[in-house]
């Protein structure tokens, strides 16, 4: 063997001994994958963190945008920012430093962008890196978007104005209400807001209380659905109804026997048992007067084409203001007018706003009394005991400061939108993004 040879002999011997030599491999690869499996431990304890803490900042984005709604929904629109914050930080996220809510009525971005109804609200919050930052150094932001909704979630057709009268809607005695897919509403906070007893029964599509609801659940009483109370107030579809000032009213004197009318401004109706009495379409003004429907006594409309109908305003020229009694008895058809260019579509009765309140409104035709329309008198009680059996009754729709049943009566509200009325909406909150 040559001297080079032994040389190279010498030196690759000892390095494929290293090679095949087994002993302490496995420090080896730990001492060099050591750093990456601490990055990688690192990194699954901040992702935990940060996943954490996400489902916190959604949960409190989520309620931020609910009490946003909420508050857009009963009109406290400079508070809906305010109220979307109190969630937030309520749900465990505080709105402070370097954390950011941004809160857009309507929402900026997404598929409700300009819907006035919806409350977007975005939470941007800087993560720390704890343990990863041994491995990144940069800079984590977590936003949470959120965006709820106030929508329709049904419709009532009976409403009780007053926010503090006891037995505001009632039903008592041996009556026997059937309100036919209806919701019947209150938005007094009494503990008897609702108000079902004696031998009375109620049929009705749910019940909706701002208060308390007196007997339910009973033998008595059938609901489709379970009822609401403790429940927020619903709206007046026709609060902003507006009555021009009127004068020159004509006097009929009490008529008794055929007669047809034209629209305009009269003294009072008063209509005794012989009367048969014929409604042209139409609006008519009762200046300070009463209208009086003797048992016995018809009156009807003369509405040929569909979308006619009749309003009958109570209203006042000199701060003096009549009443509505219909007695037992009285043969009374009338609807309101459904085109769109009435003056008062979809009602039927309506009682001047400026009307002090203590008035009672009495609708006790009983069953030959079929009222298709609104009955809206928002500062008088109103007695109510109608059948509406007839197949031409689409909707009756009736609004007051009380209402009480006061016999048999049914109310039907199969056709509200078809008979032009305005609906009583059911509003919620809902998530939609």
């Amino acid at each position: 063997m040559s001297r080079m040879t032994q040389v190279r002999t010498n030196l690759i011997r000892p390095a494929l001994t290293f090679l095949k030599d087994r002993a302490g491999s496995i420090l080896t690869i730990i001492g060099i994958s050591a750093p990456v499996l601490v990055g990688i431990t690192a990194l699954a304890v901040d992702v935990g963190y940060w996943y954490l803490s996400h489902r916190v900042n959604q949960t409190a984005a989520d309620a931020a945008a609910i009490a946003g709604a909420f508050a857009r929904l009963h009109g406290k629109g400079t508070t809906v920012a305010a109220a979307a914050k109190a969630d937030a930080e309520r749900n465990g996220v505080s709105i402070t430093g370097s954390t950011v809510m941004t809160v857009n009525n309507p929402p900026t971005s997404g598929a409700y962008s300009g819907e006035d109804e919806a409350v977007e609200v975005i939470i941007t919050m800087p993560q720390q890196t704890l343990l990863s930052g041994v491995i990144y150094s940069g800079s984590i932001t977590q936003k949470n978007r959120a965006v709820a909704m106030v929508k329709v979630q049904g419709n009532a057709c009976i409403l009780a104005l007053s926010g503090t009268a006891s037995s505001a809607v009632k039903v008592w005695g041996s009556t026997f209400v059937e309100a036919r897919g209806c919701v019947i509403g209150s938005n007094s906070n009494a503990s008897n807001s609702i108000d079902i007893g004696g031998s009375s029964s109620l049929t009705a599509e749910s019940l909706w209380a701002v208060g308390e609801i007196s007997g339910y659940p009973s033998d008595h009483v059938s609901l489709t659905r379970a009822p609401y109370s403790d429940m927020w107030a619903l709206d007046d579809p026709y609060a902003d109804l507006t009555i021009p000032s009127v004068s020159n009213c004509q006097s009929l004197g009490n008529v008794n026997s055929s007669v047809t009318l034209n629209p305009g401004t009269y003294c009072d109706f008063k209509f005794q048992s012989k009367a048969v009495v014929t409604l042209k379409p139409g609006t008519y003004y009762i200046d300070s007067g009463d209208v009086a429907v003797a048992g016995g006594a018809t009156v009807k409309c003369s509405c040929p084409n569909a979308t006619d109908g009749v309003t009958i305003v109570m209203t006042s020229s000199h701060n003096s203001y009549g009443t509505v009694t219909i007695n037992g008895g009285a043969n009374m058809t009338l609807n309101a007018p459904t085109d769109s260019n009435a003056t008062y579509k979809g009602v039927l009765f309506a009682g001047d706003p400026k009307a002090p309140s203590g008035s009672t409104q009495k609708f006790n035709g009983g069953a030959n009394m079929n009222l298709n329309g609104a009955l809206h008198f928002p500062n008088s009680d109103i007695q109510f005991n109608g059948d509406n059996s007839a197949s031409a009754v689409l909707c009756t729709q009736i609004i007051g400061n009380t209402i009480e049943f006061t016999g048999n009566s049914k109310v039907i509200d199969d056709g509200c939108k078809q008979a032009g009325i305005q609906p009583i909406e059911i509003k919620g909150v809902e998530i939609v993004e």
